[in-house]
């Protein structure tokens, strides 16, 4: 199935969107349960479990642009993407597996470098299936709005996947033997979410493309990324955005407890956040086709920045109010995450016009990799304030520590929203007129 002209068909849609749910219950289970699992469970030294998962991360992000290049230089019988989704999954199953399956008779050492090997497998073979993914995404129609529904699809997939992965993970925490229980789950799991991810490559094939090339290299196309304005403008807005709300998912069980003073609630503040934006990707997906993209976006950003700064208001006992704004945020967020991905093959656009080459790949690996950056600079960022702000664990926390806590869960991701938008006003991804385009560069 493919429609690069006309309306995309319901049954492109699941085929291209629906699989990507088995790679997020994988991802989250290991983003969200392997640190705690590896300390608790397995004993690990958490300074050594630390260092692991900071080179894994790494490599995580230095790997999608790689990727990236690669798929769009490949050519095959099946197209540029296909046969990098297909060789991930064996590598997906295995590195999973390894994670949580290693053998009973390994000491300390050598259980973190079984860590080290496992997690390294898993995030390049996570990034062998997503990087093409996204990139077919966007070659899968030539029109600006059906590329809004079949990234739309792809999000509602991949946060249902999420909330899945919590489900997984709640299972195996209230295990009498967490070892033995996630040992028991882990090879189901990998295996249901490799046979539900095969369903892409299977089903969903490539536009053609004849004989347009796919650049000449990672390093020429990073530059033909940062030489485009329109993609420049779009990585710096995402960048910012993803630093201002990179470290609310880790500050939620600080709020729930030492804010709130409801630790019970823990579950339910993600749990608004991320079903408010499954709820409104629908709802944005026609709002912007009636009022453009950046145009809905911009109102999401402001909208999502109104709702994290009044966020800095909520006190002790506030869970209804604090509720109600983690809703707001959340829909403006499924905004955010779906308008991104589709702008970003609109600009891909401009940079075919311009180059005369086809580089979806590289496009999304720099989204991706601006995306992971600042997540990680927020989340590394998060300790040093908790520290300069006078935390104490399992007390009562000073004016100065709770402030702490409301600056890096609502205040950080409001000037990132602000900031973002201010920059986003001025951006324009309209294709420039031909005449234009041809004199600014021959296709190479």
């Amino acid at each position: 199935m493919s429609a690069p002209e006309g309306r995309v068909p319901l049954r492109l849609l699941l085929a291209y969107g629906g699989p990507v749910l088995g790679v997020a219950v994988l991802l989250f289970l290991v983003q969200f349960y392997f640190l705690k699992f590896a300390t608790d469970v397995l004993l690990l030294p958490p300074a050594a479990v630390g260092v692991v998962f900071g080179l894994a991360k790494l490599w995580d992000a230095a790997s999608n642009p790689i990727v990236g290049s690669w798929s769009d230089r490949t050519r095959s019988s099946h197209g540029r993407r296909r046969p990098f989704l297909v060789a991930a999954l064996p590598l997906l199953f295995v590195g999973f597996v390894l994670l949580w399956v290693p053998p009973l008779s390994l000491g300390a050492p050598a259980l973190v470098a079984w860590t080290a090997v496992a997690l390294l497998l898993f995030h390049t073979a996570f990034a062998l299936y997503t990087i093409p993914h996204a990139a077919l995404g966007a070659e899968l129609s030539a029109d600006t709005h059906e590329r809004t529904r079949l990234f739309g699809a792809r999000q509602i997939s991949f946060t249902l996947g999420m909330l899945l992965a919590f489900g997984v993970m709640q299972i195996a925490m209230n295990a009498d033997d967490p070892r033995s229980a996630t040992a028991t789950i882990a090879i189901p799991v990998a295996l249901a979410a490799v046979l539900l991810l095969l369903a892409t490559p299977l089903l969903v094939r490539e536009p053609a493309r004849g004989a347009v090339a796919g650049g000449q290299g990672l390093v020429a196309g990073l530059r033909d990324v940062w030489a485009n304005e329109p993609a420049r403008k779009l990585l710096i807005v995402w960048f910012i955005e993803s630093a201002g709300v990179g470290a609310v998912g880790t500050m939620a069980p600080f709020i729930a407890e030492y804010l709130l003073g409801r630790p019970e609630v823990v579950g339910l503040l993600p749990a608004a956040y991320v079903v408010a934006g499954i709820v409104s990707i629908p709802i944005w997906v026609q709002v912007s086709r009636r009022f453009g993209k950046r145009e809905t976006w911009l109102v999401a950003m402001f909208a999502a920045a109104a709702a994290f700064g009044a966020m800095l208001l909520v006190g002790p006992g506030d869970v209804a109010l604090l509720m109600g704004l983690l809703v707001l945020a959340g829909a403006a967020m499924g905004c955010g995450s779906v308008l991104s991905s589709s702008i970003l093959a609109d600009v891909i656009d401009l940079d075919a016009e311009r180059t005369g080459e086809r580089k979806e790949g590289v496009y999304s690996a720099a989204m991706t990799f601006v995306m992971k950056i600042g997540v990680a600079g927020a989340t590394a960022a998060s300790g040093f304030v908790l520290g300069a702000s006078g935390f104490v664990p399992n007390a009562v926390q000073s004016a100065e520590s709770l402030l702490g806590i409301r600056i890096l869960f609502a205040g950080l991701p409001c000037l990132g929203f602000v900031v973002g938008g201010l920059i986003f006003w001025g951006a324009s991804f309209e294709r420039a007129p031909a005449a234009a385009v041809a004199g600014e560069a021959a296709p190479r």
